[in-house]
């Protein structure tokens, strides 16, 4: 039945509906951040707004979570789909755990500790809670996707003298990096498009994440500030989203391997 002429109409016909829902609102968007001054919403967005180091943070911020989480979370993932220590079961079943967590619910609590270790308005406010947020998850799968790989190839390398550190950074690693990929695209998907903590965490209007800027026009609009028509606030957001429509092209191959393999196990 599955390879029936109906079956795959439906199922495409299905996939055509759910991607026009999806893509309705970024078309709407896109539309209308060119009505009334086309490529002037754009550059009245820079004239009004200097977010350059709104940018700067951004990548700041992304760029040392991604570090943090692809050492951290590869290493893990190895030591527990590879390793035998005692505790290990328990260890990981306890850090899944912080899947089950809301992110509003542990604002305030992370607030005080980013406040006592006065990080308030700096990158590392954000790039330790972002790293260790998206930790849970990402372990979780890089774990499933290092089951899937062969113990006979660590089995050989060990035969051979070669070192947990060895097997990990010059076998097992090289042949995860479609999962790896995965990991750091998720990861960079959620530090990019994340709003609350952005804005809690960093005050300062200038050093906000490039996520934030949207709120900024918002706000004017809400308050009735005279030369922020609704088209400049779309254009805004186009720019914002720029930047992970460009990662999610390029990426997108190695989400859908990644994903898929990680749900092979586990």
């Amino acid at each position: 039945m599955k390879n029936s002429r109906t079956y795959n109409v439906c199922g495409q016909t299905i996939c055509i509906t759910a991607a026009f829902i999806f893509m309705f609102p970024l078309v709407l968007m896109l539309i209308r951040s060119f009505q009334t001054s086309g490529f002037g919403n754009y550059v009245q967005v820079f004239q009004t707004i200097n977010i350059l180091p709104n940018l700067m943070t951004s990548i700041v911020v992304v760029s040392g979570t991604l570090l943090i989480v692809a050492v951290v979370t590869s290493m893990a993932a190895f030591a527990f789909a590879k390793l035998e220590f005692k505790g290990k079961k328990l260890i990981y079943y306890l850090l899944l755990t912080g899947m089950m967590i809301p992110t509003s619910a542990l604002i305030f609590p992370l607030y005080q500790i980013v406040k006592h270790l006065n990080l308030i308005n700096t990158p590392l406010s954000l790039i330790l809670p972002y790293a260790t947020l998206n930790a849970c998850f990402n372990l979780m799968i890089l774990k499933n996707y290092y089951d899937a790989l062969p113990n006979e190839v660590i089995e050989a390398a060990t035969i051979d003298g070669a070192s947990k550190r060895k097997v990990f950074s010059n076998i097992m690693l090289p042949i995860a990096k479609p999962g790896l990929a995965f990991v750091l695209i998720q990861t960079f998907l959620n530090a990019w498009n994340e709003l609350q903590m952005g804005m809690i965490f960093i005050n300062d209007t200038s050093k906000q994440p490039l996520s934030i800027v949207p709120l900024r026009f918002s706000q004017a609009l809400a308050a009735g500030v005279q030369g922020f028509p609704l088209e400049v606030m779309y254009a805004a957001l186009v720019i914002c989203l720029l930047p992970i429509a460009i990662f999610y092209v390029f990426g997108s191959r190695f989400l859908i391997a990644g994903l898929t393999q990680g749900a092979t196990k586990g």
